[in-house]
């Protein structure tokens, strides 16, 4: 009784696993489409480096924003807006007094020594919640350092 039981839990964990790796396969189109060897360095760490500190997706979305490679095409989940500083600031804010967002912010901040992957870490989070005017401030931050 125990083995067909032990054998279910590896199949689950084996599969979930492959899952998360096909997850962040996108990553890997970015580097190749990029132009910037900063950037293309931070998506090679980030692609070795698959902790589970923030969604596949979202760091994804992310990377795509600093590399602006993403597409207008399709179907839009948010709306075009300017970005607006102080309206990024206050939605960062907004973020930092949710308890759980603000933990994982701050467990970014020490666990993630390399600034970049911090920024990115940090966006993805706030991509993640639906922080996204916080995160475009953050996206545009790592753009500046990328540079």
């Amino acid at each position: 009784m125990k083995i067909p039981t032990l054998c279910l839990s590896v199949m689950a964990l084996l599969a979930s696993s492959s899952i998360h790796a096909m997850e962040c396969k996108g990553l890997d189109e970015i580097r190749s489409k990029s132009n910037s060897a900063a950037l293309q360095q931070l998506v090679k760490s980030v692609a070795n480096n698959q902790d589970d500190v923030a969604d596949c997706d979202s760091v994804a979305t992310v990377m795509n924003k600093a590399a602006r490679t993403d597409i207008e095409a399709g179907r839009k989940l948010e709306e075009d807006r300017p970005y607006n500083p102080s309206e990024a600031q206050a939605n960062y804010a907004k973020a930092q007094s949710d308890p759980e967002v603000r933990q994982r912010l701050d467990q970014v901040s020490k666990e993630v020594s390399d600034s970049n992957q911090r920024l990115l870490y940090q966006a993805a989070i706030l991509d993640e919640e639906g922080y996204y005017s916080a995160r475009d401030m953050l996206v545009r931050q790592l753009r500046q350092q990328l540079k």
